[in-house]
């Protein structure tokens, strides 16, 4: 489902844009205002981060995307068939 991805995307691409905006409040700002707008971004990023990994979780949930396994010698919970050894060292001339 694209529409996933670009709803990742976005949130993600909000957070690294509210991660710039901290750091410009940073460098720009004065000793008092400058903090609170740095926190104040930084918490957005925070929160942009958190929907992303909880919308990745709900998408998980209701089928939208399915995870790939992590276990190399598994595939939806089940061994792999191996190959014979002829087969994957090419051909027999070699």
């Amino acid at each position: 489902m694209w529409w996933v991805k670009l709803i990742v995307i976005v949130l993600l691409l909000a957070a690294v844009f509210s991660l710039g905006r901290a750091l410009m409040a940073l460098v720009k700002g004065e000793q008092g205002e400058g903090k609170s707008k740095t926190m104040r971004a930084l918490a957005w990023r925070v929160g942009f981060s958190a929907a992303v990994f909880l919308f990745i979780l709900l998408s998980m949930m209701m089928g939208w995307i399915t995870p790939h396994d992590v276990n190399p010698n598994l595939l939806h919970g089940q061994p792999i068939q191996q190959t014979s050894s002829a087969d994957s060292t090419g051909p027999a001339g070699e």
